[in-house]
């Protein structure tokens, strides 16, 4: 039996592994706002601590994927991406195919 996310992602396995890393499974649970996400990460990338800024940054991506907003996702990811020393395929897939990740996410969401 094929998983929600694995149905909306049909036959594109490099999507649905990117959306199942970085997609919320409970979206209002999620407490910090993108305007803390955004601080922090940059803040964090600011000193040097790669670590903290690549989930900050993260964080912001998820938040720019349950609001639907493909310019922030690529945004961000590709921040991620970059401060991780693109070491997450996840990263590159959603921000070099944000407008996909977007759809995903909203189908996803729709029903939650």
């Amino acid at each position: 039996m094929l998983s929600r996310l694995q149905e909306i992602t049909s036959n594109d396995p490099e999507m649905y592994q990117s959306m199942s890393r970085l997609l919320f499974l409970d979206p209002k649970r999620i407490t910090a706002s993108l305007e803390e996400a955004m601080s922090q990460a940059t803040n964090f990338e600011s000193t040097g601590n790669k670590t903290r800024a690549e989930v900050w940054y993260r964080i912001a991506g998820g938040i720019e994927l349950y609001r639907g907003d493909a310019e922030g996702v690529r945004k961000f990811f590709e921040k991620a991406a970059s401060v991780s020393g693109n070491s997450k395929p996840e990263y590159k897939t959603a921000a070099s195919r944000p407008q996909e990740a977007v759809s995903i996410a909203r189908k996803y969401y729709e029903n939650l």
